[in-house]
């Protein structure tokens, strides 16, 4: 433990909530540093010399103090104080949406925490302070004297009269059994964060027992009648093309959205029957963080009795094969995946009683991004190849410049982007000693960022978005090369974005792309209840409409 005094750069342009978190840290032995209101990130990036020597560990930054999205905020801060923590917080609001503290992660921030609320104060302060410690590897939390100062700043009438807590309110708001705190006090063991907010929970080792609790009246699983009905059609259907393959001369092709259903179920998420209340875990793919922040707001206007919370494990790095995993070992309800189940995997199910079946509900493109400096025209597939295999490692076999080749990636075997990309561009031979194996695409482009000569593949969704490197066109020929964007590269990147390329990636010309899938358990138990019914709202054109809108094709 750094026993050192510690400070924290604090930008809070509100300021009860610049009082809040100045009252909580002080009492902590933090020193707080205030920023005016209206200083510039500019103004702050030359401060350097000032912030090291203040002993400042954080920066504490509100979203709403520039203007500015998470990720232009953590992109101003990698570029000026990597070596700092971040902490985002987001104003007046209740609640953040895990989905989004989970793009705050990935991006560098520490955590993202909504705002304070004069009713829950003391608790929510508890976790949120105890949190700060953790991160700046400080003294363990001094409880009381946090609850002394924060009390004097009830009676200094920080807050109205009625809102001050009665000692018992208080004994009970601090218990760790009642407390929405954020963080529990062991960060080794399972952390659950309470608050839809914060609905992303870390599991514990796999050796650790944590199997999720079911609510204690879950519903009795009943199969949805619409997939029922579905399956039958789908079977009809099946049997009839298998005839009709039979009888036609041509060879037989794998379809790319393979296990997709041919209808949508019903028009809208209120429409999808047997719908189960209470709070179910989830888990998987990275790529699948564009569109939850979108459905799990759809779903909580029309369920809100219906809890969905993100769950991620301190081993190995999120993504589809670590949200499989988690699944087979019980400790979520289903999982969201962007490759399709492997043969050992349902091999596992099969030995621990219960099958596991996939349901592509959604089309994604993969797009390859290079330094802006980089000058090339595209890649073929097997150009692409080669560099992963670490045959080609410098752009001058290329026709660019005469600069070494960097090429960055996620670990299979926990990604499902990186196991796809090495069974169907590597044809299943590994990654080359020369690749760069990387945590998460923001981690990528900030590496692709500093290396002129990087290059780096992802969702077309996701790293377009991000505007840090630049998309090249792929194909499989030269004389065919088919940008993974619509037209050409943007260059005033924000605040006009990228948008993908859907109409390749719907119609195939577009080389690389692969199906996006909700994983199901089928058990006849409630993780099949909610498998199903999520599965029923992806299919609907509801659904559909919101996988489009975040920029993923969506099944016809």
């Amino acid at each position: 433990m750094d026993s050192a005094s510690k400070s924290v750069l604090l930008l809070q342009p509100l300021k009860f909530q610049a009082q809040v978190w100045t009252t909580a840290l002080q009492s902590q032995q933090i020193e707080v540093i205030e920023e005016p209101v209206g200083i510039s990130f500019s103004q702050l990036a030359g401060q350097r010399d000032a912030i090291e020597r203040a002993n400042i560990g954080l920066l504490l930054v509100d979203l709403g103090a520039q203007h500015l999205n998470a990720f232009d905020i953590c992109r101003w801060y990698h570029d000026n104080y990597p070596d700092l923590k971040l902490i985002l917080t987001a104003g007046l609001r209740k609640k953040v949406l895990s989905t989004e503290r989970r793009l705050a992660l990935e991006q560098g921030a520490e955590d993202l925490f909504p705002g304070f609320q004069q009713d829950n104060i003391l608790p929510a302060a508890i976790g949120r302070v105890r949190r700060i410690l953790e991160i700046l590897r400080y003294h363990p939390l001094e409880e009381q004297n946090l609850i002394d100062d924060l009390m004097a700043f009830y009676r200094h009438g920080a807050v109205p009269a009625h809102k001050l807590p009665t000692p018992t309110e208080m004994a009970f708001s601090t218990s760790r059994q009642s407390c929405p705190i954020d963080f529990e006090e062991n960060p080794q063991t399972t952390i659950i964060l309470p608050e839809r907010a914060y609905s992303v929970q870390r599991l514990s080792s796999p050796d650790e027992s944590s199997t999720p609790v079911s609510p204690p009246s879950a519903p009795k699983p009943k199969l949805s009648k619409f997939y029922l009905k579905a399956s039958l059609v789908a079977l009809l259907l099946l049997i009839a093309g298998f005839w009709g393959w039979l009888r036609s001369p041509h060879q037989f092709q794998i379809s790319p959205i393979q296990g997709a259903a041919n209808l949508a179920l019903t028009p809208t998420f209120s429409e999808v029957p047997d719908v189960p209340e209470g709070l179910y875990n989830y888990g998987g793919s990275a790529t699948w963080a564009l569109i939850r922040p979108r459905v799990e707001d759809a779903i909580a206007e029309v369920y809100p009795n219906l809890q969905l919370r993100y769950v991620e494990t301190v081993q190995g790095t999120p993504g589809s094969g670590q949200g499989i995993k988690m699944l087979l070992d019980g400790k979520i309800d289903f999982t969201q995946s962007t490759r399709p189940l492997k043969d050992e995997e349902y091999e596992i199910a099969t030995q621990r009683g219960f099958k596991v079946t996939q349901h592509a509900i959604g089309l994604d493109g993969i797009a390859v991004v290079v330094h802006p400096s980089l000058n090339v025209p595209g890649l073929t597939v097997a150009q692409l190849r080669q560099i992963y295999l670490g045959n080609i490692n410098n752009w001058n076999q290329l026709g660019g410049p005469d600069r070494d080749i960097i090429p960055f990636s996620r670990q299979s075997g926990d990604s499902g982007t990186a196991d796809y990309f090495q069974e169907y561009v590597l044809q299943n031979e590994p990654f080359s000693s020369t690749v760069v194996p990387i945590y998460s695409t923001t981690d990528a482009l900030r590496q692709l960022n500093g290396a002129t000569g990087g290059i780096y593949y992802a969702s077309a969704a996701e790293v377009l978005y991000q505007c840090i490197g630049k998309p090249i066109p792929l194909g499989l020929s030269q004389d065919k090369l088919i940008p993974p964007q619509q037209g050409k590269p943007t260059q005033n990147c924000p605040p006009t974005r990228n948008q993908p390329n859907l109409e390749a990636f719907r119609d195939g010309s577009y080389p690389i792309t692969r199906s996006l899938y909700v994983i199901v358990k089928e058990n006849k138990d409630r993780e099949q209840l909610i498998g199903e019914a999520y599965t029923d709202m992806m299919l609907s054109e509801q659904g559909q409409q919101l996988i489009e809108k975040a920029g993923f094709v969506r099944i016809e």
